[in-house]
């Protein structure tokens, strides 16, 4: 993978320190005139404790498990992804004793999205079937100081640039111009939109960690109905990816379409 995503997920870690917190949106339920206005419940709290994905309503859930005959790339274990109006929230768990805690290169994790649920725009085929994700989020569960210190994930968006279903990692625009200097720490590599879009907390030792990502805060629309893969690096090369199938001859990598998400209103 591309070094100089360091540089974005760092940038992007600067930019939220700065920041002054996420939306906090109200969803209103009105009946009669004389009920009373209730405000929204986020049921999910991002605080490294689990407890409340359990008493969400399993209906409401879409899951993805590691799947059997996986000889490698096999780290990923769950994913859960929970998504409404206003925060698309995401569970993952790991094989502890394949990540590095202190890893030079942190331990990166991405969100890729077919964000308007299209097979018609994105690419990116290289871990899920259908190369159609037209976004991707970016970043570390670790600091970059190899200290072991886990950080709450917020993450740089980036957008598709390759051709519609293309293989690659095609994330960043790329200047055909001489005279247009390539990207840098300047205009944060690339990155749409770095930092100030989800925040994220759990346990290296644990292998459990959840992510929250605010909708509003998105650069771009995310439809009632998208898909989602997730995966999880080390040295800036994949160790796990969800989902995912068994590897075999006639499908080396084990690949599968990525999970089916509906928000739930």
């Amino acid at each position: 993978m591309k070094k100089f995503f360091y540089f974005a997920a760092l940038a992007a870690a600067l930019v939220s320190f700065a920041s002054c917190g996420k939306d906090d949106p109200k969803k209103p339920h009105r009946g009669d005139d004389d009920e009373p206005e209730v405000q929204y419940e986020n049921p999910v709290k991002v605080d490294g404790e689990f407890a409340d994905w359990a008493a969400i309503d399993a209906s409401k859930v879409a899951v993805a498990t590691l799947a059997e005959g996986r000889t490698d790339t096999d780290a990923l274990t769950l994913l859960k992804v929970y998504c409404d109006e206003y925060y698309l929230n995401v569970y993952i768990e790991f094989d502890k004793t394949k990540v590095d805690p202190l890893s030079p290169t942190a331990l990166p994790v991405h969100v890729y999205l077919n964000a308007d649920n299209s097979a018609n725009t994105g690419g990116y085929g290289d871990e899920f079937q259908g190369a159609d994700s037209d976004w991707c989020l970016e970043a570390s569960l670790l600091g970059w100081d190899a200290s072991g210190t886990v950080q709450s994930w917020d993450p740089s968006a980036f957008k598709w640039w390759g051709e519609v279903g293309q293989d690659g990692w095609l994330w960043t625009e790329h200047s055909v111009n001489p005279d247009v200097p390539e990207h840098s720490d300047a205009d944060m590599w690339g990155a749409v939109k770095a930092g100030g879009i989800a925040e994220g907390a759990g346990s290296v030792v644990d292998g459990k960690y959840e992510m929250q990502i605010t909708i509003a805060n998105l650069p771009f629309e995310l439809a009632d109905t998208f898909t989602l893969g997730v995966d999880i690096q080390q040295n800036w090369s994949s160790i796990g990816w969800l989902p995912n199938a068994a590897q075999s001859e006639e499908n080396p990598k084990g690949l599968a379409p990525k999970l089916t998400v509906t928000k739930v209103k």
